[in-house]
């Protein structure tokens, strides 16, 4: 009996390193400069062997790198090439959290761009003609690199109530960790994208059993990233829309893409081509800042984190 297969564009192989909420965590301390085992362990408040398992992962995945630093020689987890790579994302992940769910904590965290010295938001622009991107805005086809995959969903860990209350400061993203964390709701948000509403289509193009689809459907659209539309009342059949929260996310799913074409698409080319519909070009996303328009990376970026309560800064 031939196995069922589904569509492995990059998105779905950039989630077989980082659909997984320990990952994430993981990847923002070190984006804030966190380098030693105990510091991860301390700051992430996941379990030593959870933090011991995903750092091997990260450093086989040639996201992280592990060195021995004198004079100390304390051995130590800097990022390389690949994972720095991944910081566009994690910006595109804060601007959502700071449009969508500003009041769901006592803290902001602010971004700081030092070329121009203001605090700002990280805006997703085409590099070709510098206009903000929108989804509606782009075509997209099948690329030379397009194949089927049979899936292997492993249980991957969710971020319990307990571990996010003693991580609940210093963070930069916390609802928007659990869903790209959890690679199943990604996958039904990647699917909306491409156009695919309806559970049984959606259903087919994830492979997933029914039950865990239906979950991951109610809690998007409990999340208002989804919203039911109903098409049949004999039984009663729905499609399920993005809403405008749920459009907003497509920087990072853009962001995951592009990531997963540079470090995964094999030498016929990425699975999906995607052209910006007002300029007519290929789309490549560049993460730029809202005040001078310059882009941003790792090492000319900052953070500063915000009470709510007396708008101090609790830490940079």
């Amino acid at each position: 009996m031939k196995a069922e297969t589904i569509r492995a564009c990059s998105i779905w192989r950039a989630l077989e390193v980082v659909g997984d909420v320990p990952v994430l965590l993981i990847m923002e301390r070190a984006f804030l400069g966190t380098n030693r085992f105990e510091l991860f362990v301390e700051q992430t408040s996941l379990p030593r062997s959870v933090v011991s398992a995903r750092l091997k992962k990260l450093v086989e995945n040639d996201c992280l790198a592990r060195i021995r630093r004198l004079p100390a020689r304390r051995h130590v987890y800097v990022l390389t090439t690949k994972g720095r790579d991944l910081f566009g994302i994690a910006l595109m992940m804060l601007r959502w959290q700071h449009r969508w769910e500003p009041r769901a904590r006592d803290f902001r965290v602010d971004l700081v761009h030092r070329s121009c010295g203001g605090s700002i938001e990280p805006v997703p622009v085409c590099a070709a003609c510098d206009a903000e991107i929108d989804p509606r805005a782009v075509s997209w086809r099948e690329g030379p690199g397009l194949a089927q995959v049979t899936p292997t969903y492993g249980r991957r860990r969710r971020l319990t109530e307990a571990v996010a209350g003693r991580r609940s400061t210093g963070t930069l993203i916390d609802t928007v960790i659990e869903l790209f964390g959890d690679r199943w709701a990604t996958l039904v948000v990647r699917a909306a994208f491409t156009g695919i509403h309806r559970f049984d289509d959606i259903q087919r193009d994830t492979l997933m059993a029914t039950n865990i689809l239906a979950g991951r459907i109610e809690r998007l659209v409990a999340q208002g990233i989804l919203r039911a539309v109903p098409y049949s009342n004999h039984p009663d059949r729905f499609d399920y829309k993005l809403t405008e929260k749920g459009l907003d996310l497509y920087p990072v799913i853009l962001g995951l893409l592009q990531w997963g074409d540079r470090w995964y698409a094999d030498e016929r080319g990425p699975p999906l081509l995607l052209s910006h519909v007002p300029c007519g070009h290929d789309l490549k996303m560049r993460v730029t800042c809202s005040g001078c328009g310059g882009e941003l990376t790792l090492d000319n970026s900052g953070f500063a984190v915000m009470s709510r309560k007396n708008d101090e800064k609790a830490d940079g």
